[in-house]
């Protein structure tokens, strides 16, 4: 059923239908400025807090904090020896096994071939063939692996020096290299050098597995007895492992 409204109704009903739409419109314009000016509140107070935070403050814990040292990483070196030093103190190198060549000790001189030592009928270890050559105990492990390494080497006799016999003047630090058949150099620092009298070598301390990669190098000093024409205690130089490089 249609229903007929008096003009003036119809025309007042327009009017506020008019109000209210410009109200609506209004009120939508207020909300999309005060969103945005929240947008830019927020904005504008994280961009403070930024700034404070980049700055020191004044307060005792931000000059606490300002008092510890910063430490820096130095970049290594690029030189191959320097390379290896590092990575060699961070992860040693596994060495094969593989025969010793050359023995090389630069602060007494020393720049020599190594032979090969075994075992006597006795069981004694032998001993090198004359005064200038050296000998590695094959019974232990090559040079640069875990386990010591042991080589043997005159001090003298009546025709004068053997290649050992500035051997008990080597000081704590000084360096050793061994150069080995499949190219690397096993390079050994000394940490100490000891006497012993032969009636009391302690074996196992000299050729024995003790923990690190060792090198013992083994000659004779002491007090010369001219009965049985031999000196009566052993001069050992302590070595470890320091780097090997190739």
């Amino acid at each position: 059923m249609l229903v007929h409204l008096p003009s003036e109704l119809v025309d007042k009903v327009a009017r506020s239908n008019e109000v209210q739409k410009k109200h609506s419109i209004n009120q939508a314009h207020r909300g999309r400025e005060g969103f945005w000016w929240a947008i830019f509140g927020i904005t504008t107070t994280v961009a403070i807090v930024s700034l404070v935070g980049a700055f020191p403050m004044s307060d005792p814990k931000s000059k606490a904090l300002s008092s510890f040292k910063v430490i820096q990483r130095t970049p290594l070196s690029t030189s191959p020896t320097s390379i290896r030093a590092k990575s060699q103190v961070i992860q040693p190198m596994n060495i094969v096994a593989s025969l010793p060549e050359r023995l090389i000790i630069p602060s007494i001189g020393i720049d020599v071939n190594v032979g090969v030592l075994g075992l006597q009928s006795n069981g004694q270890v032998m001993v090198p063939e004359n005064t200038q050559s050296i000998g590695w105990y094959s019974g232990g492990v090559t040079p640069g692996q875990e386990g010591s390494a042991v080589m043997l080497g005159h001090v003298d006799s009546y025709q004068g020096p053997g290649i050992f016999f500035n051997l008990k003047s080597l000081v704590p630090g000084a360096t050793i290299e061994v150069v080995l058949a499949d190219g690397y150099v096993a390079n050994f620092a000394v940490t100490r050098v000891e006497q012993f009298a032969k009636e009391f070598f302690p074996d196992q301390l000299i050729y024995g597995s003790n923990g690190v990669r060792g090198l013992q190098l083994v000659t004779c000093g002491g007090t010369f007895n001219h009965t049985t024409g031999s000196y009566e205690s052993n001069i050992v130089v302590f070595s470890t492992l320091i780097q090997p490089t190739n």
